[in-house]
């Protein structure tokens, strides 16, 4: 019997029809006279979701890919009873528990062990059974001596930990990790996926969503790929990642006119990716370590350059933004990586959204051919420190940037009759 069933899933959000303009456009708005018949605002239908159907068998371990803005973490949303679809239904049979945001439902005022509880109490879990299973789920978490602090002074990283843990030990049936098991160093991710692939053999059904296709051939069984909100394919993980990796890295071969802001007729970006220091995709940033842009693109022409940006974002502000100085050469058609690199100890424990720019040109000629990829990529940054009791609250934080810059003191030079 199949323990996850969704039949024609679709959701729909209605946006406005100037959303994503200038502000150029907003001043035009602001400024127009009301009684204009055109100023009323005007909207339009936007399927995040539409008719996606499926069958997962207990044991799963599903794995959904596809680019930033496929529908991925809407469906698990919808399939976490977080949002309503506008379409069709699903059928779950079992305990749900989702991982689709840090520490959701903890109280950062009390300690791991009472969040545990507060935690199973939520899912119907008795309390004396929840008790007899703190043990396992601190040890896990590598908390275990940090039980009784509060969790605002955890660092992120071990907010991460414990979320896992606490949604492991509270026997699903199905499992909802968006992304989040690719947060975390290396050796914290690794138990993740070992144990994820140990429930997986035990009957647990878990859906896991995922940018880094090495985690996804290695834990899942089958995988689902959506495109533009629709079901692109679902099937074996080898032929669909295979397949997935081919369209993303050969994309449909390039018209000589312009056809939008990511694709022009000297060049196509074709992806942005966050990258470690040893070249993996990764779905998060460690503090402590350097991690970069990595923005993919191709050129259907030599004797080219190309200037790169970056703009950075994060709870709707701009923290900065960033360009090269150099244009670089492009000697030959082909593919190419532009790596941006963002220093350890600069950013905040926070969610961030980044945009790229290219700029285009032939050898010679003065006309530049730019290319944006908008909200291309989200991250989140998370840190490793251990709780510091006397330091206000890690995940507190109000700064945008986190910087750890070098401090002194010294003592001043006496100078008699200064």
């Amino acid at each position: 019997m199949d323990s996850l069933v969704a039949e024609g899933l679709g959701k729909c959000y209605i946006l406005s029809r100037e959303e994503g303009k200038s502000s150029r456009s907003f001043w035009r708005r602001l400024t127009s006279s009301r009684s204009d018949s055109d100023s009323a605002p005007k909207t339009r239908d936007f399927w995040a979701l539409r008719d996606v159907g499926f069958r997962v068998e207990p044991g799963t371990i599903l794995g959904v890919i596809g680019p930033n803005g496929a529908g991925k973490t809407t469906l698990l949303k919808i399939l976490a009873r977080v949002i309503t679809p506008t379409t069709g239904r699903v059928v779950g049979i079992g305990r749900v528990v989702s991982l689709l945001e840090l520490g959701a439902g903890f109280d950062p005022d009390l300690p791991a062990n009472e969040n545990i509880l507060m935690n199973a109490a939520i899912l119907g879990i008795p309390r004396a059974e929840a008790q007899r299973r703190i043990k396992d789920i601190v040890e896990f978490a590598e908390v275990e001596q940090f039980g009784g602090s509060p969790l605002r002074h955890y660092s992120s990283g071990m907010y991460l930990r414990l979320a896992f843990s606490v949604a492991i030990h509270m026997n699903p049936q199905i499992l909802l990790a968006d992304e989040i098991l690719a947060v975390g160093d290396q050796a914290f991710q690794e138990r993740c996926l070992q144990k994820v692939a140990e429930l997986g053999r035990e009957g647990l059904t878990v859906l896991f969503v995922s940018h880094d296709m090495d985690a996804i051939m290695r834990v899942c069984n089958r995988v689902m790929w959506l495109h533009q909100g629709a079901l692109r394919r679902l099937g074996d993980p080898e032929e669909v990642v295979d397949e997935y990796q081919n369209a993303v890295w050969s994309q449909a071969d390039i018209a000589q006119s312009e056809r939008g802001r990511r694709s022009n007729r000297l060049a196509e970006l074709l992806s942005v990716r966050l990258a470690s220091s040893a070249g993996r995709d990764i779905g998060g940033a460690p503090i402590s370590e350097d991690v970069y842009i990595k923005t993919r693109f191709r050129t259907v022409k030599g004797a080219m350059t190309v200037k790169c940006a970056l703009d950075l974002h994060t709870k709707g502000q701009l923290i900065f933004r960033t360009a090269d100085t150099e244009a670089r050469p492009l000697p030959e058609a082909g593919t190419y990586e532009a790596l941006a690199k963002i220093p350890r100890d600069l950013l905040a424990e926070l969610p961030y959204i980044a945009t790229v720019s290219c700029i285009f040109k032939k050898d010679g000629e003065p006309k530049e051919y730019p290319l944006v990829a908008y909200n291309a990529l989200q991250f989140l940054v998370y840190g490793t420190d251990l709780p510091d009791a006397s330091a206000s609250g890690r995940l507190d934080r109000v700064g945008f940037i986190a910087p750890r810059l070098e401090w002194t003191v010294r003592q001043e030079a006496y100078v008699a009759g200064a």
